[in-house]
């Protein structure tokens, strides 16, 4: 009877037997997802461009642990399977790549799906940029498609979850692995020409003998000889990684010198800095209410999220410096390494024009912080990196800085009594700089992290005296001000030949407009923004406590994990 049965199939026609196939591979992919879900209670299921996936929920992130936690994944199966493979230097700082033989291919995916079959382990085709080409693929639903596990480079990784289920991480922080061709097979080869072009690579035969060939282009060599396949490790997490001499090398364009982080922060509704502020508001400044308002001193622990996104995607940043007047904020872990409190005390020259209550001022002495690196970052609190960031982004290899311009402009004719204060202190620097170097300037810059040359602040602090401490003794933002280290500081630095226009995106939400909750959804559900910014232009009093828990909402949504340097 049984017999019959598979006759009868044979006679179906192909696209009813198509049909049944998928039917019954759908059918084991939800027992297997079911299963899945069953075996591990912080395991979930989530939607997500119109798919349903799997993640694991944690109580922890940062872009380095999770991209290491899936390059640990891959190694350790590669070892256990007695599988040689090697760290190539990839060009993303999101994740790690690996290679191996294209031999081993096979093995490899069998050792795979034996260790991590039962697991939430997905697998895709890289694509353009952080994308995927095909897939993701979960291991669990069974043997994975072919467009994922043909190609000759796959990415693995598992997508994790913050205590909202909303995604944190996803497959742009997958471990690649590249399947090398044999030289040998491609040495006398006609079509050699055409297989090496994606790779870029047009050498003569005898040098592709013995030689393992890339799939893709990489930061060191496409080709690597037998000679140059001296094995190293490096050290990445608290594990040592499989890898060649060639490929340890310290690059040309690698930047490693020591970079630090500097906030400026003041609590505003500390009773008592209030108080001392409302003494020393009178006059002119008093009218100023612009230059002067209320919501500019209003704090909603940005500064804690703004740490808390220099953790998560900010590694390379040694030490972090919050100068302030005197206030600690009170989820600050002061002895946490790395941290520092600074007080305007300590660092500003003449200590007489204390207290101040301007950015400004503030900004014209945060080089005299003692101990801080020749390479640092100044940021506002409002400033949020949103996803990985590399010191190159802000500095070159040779030390010069990566100018972060804006579009926008300062406007034309003198200083008014009405400009903003970004327009009155940009044409007071464009004086200074007009008249010593004949050039005139008109944009602005964007809320960004700014990079700083701690030698540039010195000398502009000698070369422009008088104007300089001028600004240190405005109590309040003053139509008179420069801004020091954004509009001065950047156009000396490129004008003297140590800095460069940069190219860093900015995702800017004024939360005090009407469309603010919209842009802050969409920037909780693409998590694709480099930077964001959250400035409050002027909130207006009636709306603080809304447009408060509508910050606080998002930034516990986007940044969900405490970092080092809050209390337990």
């Amino acid at each position: 009877m049984s017999g019959v049965r598979r006759l009868a199939g044979r006679l179906l026609p192909a696209r009813v037997r198509a049909r049944r196939a998928e039917r019954r591979r759908r059918e084991r992919a939800a027992r297997g997802r079911a299963e899945l879900l069953a075996s591990d209670p912080a395991l979930r299921a989530f939607a997500h461009e119109g798919a349903t996936l799997i993640g694991r929920r944690v109580d922890r992130f940062t872009a380095a642990e999770a991209a290491e936690a899936n390059l640990r994944l891959v190694a350790e199966t590669a070892e256990a399977a007695g599988i040689e493979h090697f760290l190539v230097p990839g060009a993303s700082p999101l994740r790690h790549v690996v290679g191996m033989r294209r031999a081993d291919k096979k093995p490899f995916l069998s050792a795979m799906r034996d260790r991590h079959g039962a697991t939430e382990l997905y697998a895709g085709k890289p694509g353009e940029a952080d994308a995927l080409a095909a897939g993701p693929a979960l291991y669990a639903e069974g043997a994975l498609p072919r467009r994922v596990k043909a190609p000759k480079t796959m990415r693995f990784g598992r997508f994790l979850l913050g205590p909202d289920d909303q995604l944190i991480a996803g497959l742009e922080y997958g471990c690649d692995v590249e399947f090398w061709a044999d030289g040998d097979g491609l040495a006398d080869d006609p079509e050699r020409e055409r297989k090496l072009e994606r790779v870029r690579v047009k050498v003569p035969g005898s040098m592709l003998r013995g030689a393992w060939i890339a799939p893709r282009p990489n930061r060191v060599a496409d080709i690597l000889p037998p000679e140059a396949r001296e094995p190293a490790s490096r050290v990445i997490g608290e594990r040592k990684y499989p890898t060649f001499a060639p490929f340890n090398r310290r690059l040309v364009d690698d930047v490693d010198f020591p970079i630090d982080a500097v906030y400026m922060w003041v609590d505003g509704e500390d009773p008592e800095w209030s108080a001392l502020r409302a003494r020393h508001l009178h006059g002119d400044a008093a009218d100023h209410t612009h230059l002067t308002g209320a919501s500019r001193y209003t704090s909603r622990d940005e500064l804690k999220y703004s740490l808390r996104s220099l953790h998560a995607f900010a590694p390379f940043i040694r030490n972090v410096y919050i100068v302030t007047a005197g206030q600690t904020p009170a989820w600050l872990d002061t002895d946490a390494p790395g941290i520092r409190v600074v007080d305007h005390a300590e660092i500003f020259a003449d200590p007489s024009a204390l207290p101040v209550f301007s950015s400004h001022a503030i900004a014209t002495q945060l080089h005299r912080i003692p101990g801080l690196a020749d390479h640092y970052l100044v940021l506002n609190d409002d400033v949020f990196f949103g996803r990985p960031s590399q010191a190159g982004q802000f500095f070159f290899p040779n030390g010069l800085a990566r100018l972060p311009f804006s579009p926008l402009q300062i406007g034309l004719g003198a200083t008014r009594p009405e400009d903003s204060a970004p327009n009155s202190a940009g044409k007071n620097v464009r004086r200074l700089l007009e008249a010593e170097f004949g050039r005139f300037i008109t944009g602005k810059f964007k809320h960004l992290p700014h990079p700083q040359l701690r030698q540039v602040a010195f000398e502009m602090e000698e070369r422009y005296a008088a104007p300089v401490a001028a600004t240190a003794r405005s109590r309040f933002r003053d139509p008179a001000d420069i801004e020091f280290a954004a509009m001065l500081h950047h156009h000396y630095a490129m004008l003297t030949g140590r800095a460069v226009p940069g190219n860093l995106k900015l995702r800017y939400v004024d939360i005090s407009h009407a469309d603010a909750a919209e842009q802050l959804d969409a920037l909780a559900e693409g998590r694709d923004a480099e930077f964001f910014c959250l400035n409050d232009v002027d909130t207006p009093p009636e709306l603080e406590a809304a447009v408060g828990g509508m910050v606080r909402r998002f930034l516990d949504h986007y940044l969900p994990f405490p970092s080092p340097y809050e209390r337990a």
